[in-house]
């Protein structure tokens, strides 16, 4: 498990970030499992682990690097690999959030996704 406690109020923050997209979400009651929220809608199904970073993200980081533990965790899960996997990250500063697709070898940050009506304003 990541170090540290859970971030309860960036989770609930996702909640409510996740419910304007149009997902309705199950929290994770099993402690083992290191995801925090099962987000789903007509269509379409998430894996999310909520991160919380106290310092601001450069627009060069390589995610690999910032949250290594967190990437590890969420490709470990024991869920079928067409599930998508997804950290949704902030800081204490910034109020958007960052959602970053998990895959198997690499880490995107998606930018814009139209279902979702998503638009991260830190991508490039």
């Amino acid at each position: 498990m990541t170090r540290g406690k859970r971030p309860d109020g960036a989770i609930a923050e996702a909640k409510k970030f996740a419910e304007r997209m149009g997902y309705w979400w199950q929290e994770n009651t099993n402690p083992e499992l290191a995801y925090d929220l099962f987000a789903f809608k007509p269509k379409a199904a998430l894996i999310v682990k909520v991160r919380l970073t106290r310092y601001r993200i450069n627009p060069d980081t390589i995610y690999e690097d910032l949250i290594p533990d967190d990437l590890r965790e969420v490709r470990a899960l024991p869920f079928p690999a067409w599930l998508p996997r997804e950290i949704w990250l902030r800081t204490q500063h910034e109020r958007a959030w960052r959602r970053l697709w998990v895959h198997e070898l690499a880490v995107g940050e998606i930018g814009w996704w139209g279902p979702d009506g998503y638009t991260n304003p830190h991508a490039r």
